[in-house]
């Protein structure tokens, strides 16, 4: 089976995942993270046209606030 990883956790991959369909799966707010895909920041913008392939690193960030 083919897997990506989500923050460090292996996750089971299929054909046509993108990185927006994937942040509703997880109940994430599109405003409430970050994201980045083998180290490269992917903007809101582009998270539906990008795809997850195997092998694939997904890391979501969520912004601290505070002072």
């Amino acid at each position: 089976m083919s897997e990506f990883t989500l923050n460090h956790q292996p996750q089971p991959w299929r054909e046509g995942l993108n990185v927006a369909a994937l942040l509703a799966e997880q109940g994430r707010a599109d405003d409430a993270v970050a994201t980045a895909l083998n180290g490269a920041f992917v903007p809101r913008a582009r998270r539906a046209a990008t795809l997850i392939q195997p092998g694939d690193e997904l890391t979501l960030i969520q912004p601290i606030t505070g002072g």
